[in-house]
């Protein structure tokens, strides 16, 4: 035990213990305004700003400001008010925006000042233990920059509309770990670094092409988003900060890069000659991995879509949502342990697991690169390629994580007001949901590319004996009074 050092972790007999506790303590101050402007009825501006005061920073970096500013002018309200004729009877709506923000972010408790943890030694006696991270007092708040440019349309008294943005966001000072040397005494150190670029687009389209009162209807919506990060500088004298490292999978994001790039190892193939692009194999006629790795691919998908349906007659109402994720990439780590030991189908061919010579392959002589014609057996071929290292041949598994389902499904009734006339609700309503409904296109062998290998991680392309993904079933009774 040693003297006035009020820790469980400091308990005389800790060995017959198993102690924890904690105490953080955060104060956040802030100070928030606001300007709003209205021009003639149609263009308005409005300006915020914010300052906190986090006590998690250092005090001379414990005070930062963020402020915003966001112009929109309702071009309909103009015209028909500038405008003899106004605006066309099927035209009912048109305004633009433009903005731009900041946001702020401080650090998490406890992370700016060096301490130490007190524990004892496989014999009992005190010792105190450094930190796994390096943490620096002259750290900042991080800083997000972002611009948006939006346009609002709508025809046929407000029967179909669009919207329509675009953006672009900087993550900056960003309160980064990144590896350092062993022999620092640290694991990882603390740094604000970072430029991290985000732009993309946004469309909404919605439309009620059927509407009847007292009869059936039909209201859709389109949802189609697409985002590009660039890494635009991390920090001095580092290029690359590791996401996720799973053997010979790395996913990184490296300057020039984008957020998530996949790093793995691929097939030895032939550089240049008659030969270039073919696999190389072995003497044994089993191909040669190799050992340096190579860019795969990203993990983020190009195209984010969403189509919802809503139909209603009288009390019955019915929708759907279907959404698709167009591009990306995902390593599946079970369908490798799968073809390992031999239990996918595809290790057999026809029903059989008969010999076979590696398609598009070459062997090296002395003479250079000659077609390779040496059979391999189905295990032979899989033991190498799915059990090569840890996670198996990287080329060899990774697949395009596009995919298109039927999201859930909800049906619903009100029940007539006339049979509540004698109770105390005002409403009832009962519905059923079904979630996850039904897989419509895919490209793994019976894994769902939602799967990940664990929750709250940076790795989102890599599953790995995951759970699969279930379908779910719910009942409501929703009552208003």
């Amino acid at each position: 035990m040693v003297e006035n050092i009020f820790s469980l972790g400091n308990a005389v007999n800790k060995q017959n213990l198993s102690p924890s506790s904690e105490d953080i303590r955060r104060k956040m101050n802030s100070l928030y305004g606001s300007i709003q402007l209205n021009w003639d009825g149609w263009m308005y501006l409005d300006v915020t700003g914010r300052n906190d005061w986090s006590s998690t920073m250092q005090k001379a970096n414990r005070s930062y400001f963020y402020p915003s500013v966001s112009l929109s002018g309702v071009l309909s309200d103009l015209i028909n008010k500038t405008s003899k004729d106004g605006m066309p009877e099927w035209f009912t709506f048109a305004k633009v925006r433009v903005s731009y923000a900041q946001v702020g972010n401080d650090l998490d408790p406890y992370k700016l000042m060096n301490t130490y943890t007190v524990n004892t030694d496989p014999l009992g006696n005190p010792i105190a233990e450094m930190k796994k991270v390096l943490y620096d007092t002259t750290v900042r708040s991080e800083l997000i920059k972002s611009w948006e440019v939006g346009l609002e349309l709508k025809f046929f008294d407000n029967r179909l509309g669009i919207d329509a943005s675009w953006y672009k966001t900087n993550a900056t000072r960003q309160l980064l770990e990144i590896p350092t040397d062993a022999f620092t005494g640290y694991a990882s150190k603390q740094i604000n670094a970072g430029n991290i670029q985000n732009t993309g687009v946004e469309l909404m389209v919605y439309a009620s092409p059927i509407v009847n009162p007292r009869g059936f209807n039909w209201e859709t919506t389109l949802n189609v988003s697409t985002n590009k990060n660039k890494i635009i500088e991390l920090t001095d004298g580092v290029n690359e900060y590791g996401l996720q490292t799973f053997a010979e999978l790395n996913f990184v994001a490296r300057t020039g890069g984008n957020y998530g790039d996949i790093y793995g190892v691929t097939y030895m193939r032939v550089k240049e000659g008659e030969h270039a692009g073919k696999i190389v194999v072995d003497t044994n006629g089993l191909p040669i991995i190799e050992e340096e790795k190579s860019f795969l691919g990203n993990q983020q998908a190009k195209w984010l879509v969403g189509w919802t349906n809503s139909f209603s007659y009288k009390n019955i109402s019915l929708s759907f949502l279907i959404d698709a994720r167009i591009g990306g990439k995902i390593y599946p780590a079970t369908t490798a342990s799968l073809y390992k030991f031999g239990n996918a189908a595809g290790t057999v061919i026809d029903g059989k697991r008969e010999s076979f010579v590696v398609e598009n392959s070459v062997v090296e002589t002395d003479n250079g690169y000659v077609t390779n014609t040496k059979e391999v057996t189905p295990h032979e071929y899989w033991k190498k390629v799915a059990g090569y290292g840890n996670t198996g041949t990287t080329e060899a598994f990774i697949k395009d994580a596009t995919n298109v389902r039927l999201r859930n499904i909800t049906l619903g009734y009100d029940l007539d007001k006339k049979w509540l006339t004698h109770t105390p609700f005002e409403r009832v309503r009962l519905s059923m949901v079904v979630n996850n409904v039904w897989m419509i296109k895919y490209n793994l062998e019976g894994i769902d590319p939602e799967s990940v290998s664990a929750t709250n991680t940076n790795a989102i392309g890599f599953e790995n004996l995951a759970a699969p993904t279930t379908r779910s079933y719910v009942f409501n009774v929703a009552v208003s009074f």
